[in-house]
């Protein structure tokens, strides 16, 4: 993926998760499912955000 869909994507994922979070925690959606929700949503976001862009080169382990 480009940086700019990468970019886009972990945004939504990102408010995906935060949005679940605060529905769940104010009581407007069931709160187990708000957390399952926000835990997919987290899981999701960690992974996009160690995905090298295509348009980038890799920076090598230290």
């Amino acid at each position: 993926m480009s940086k700019s869909t990468l970019n886009t994507v972990s945004t939504i994922v990102g408010l995906i998760a935060a949005g679940s979070s605060l529905l769940g925690s104010t009581g407007v959606i069931n709160h187990g499912v708000a957390s399952t929700i926000s835990g997919f949503a987290t899981a999701i976001l960690g992974y996009l955000v160690h995905q090298p862009a295509a348009d980038e080169q890799p920076q090598p382990q230290k």
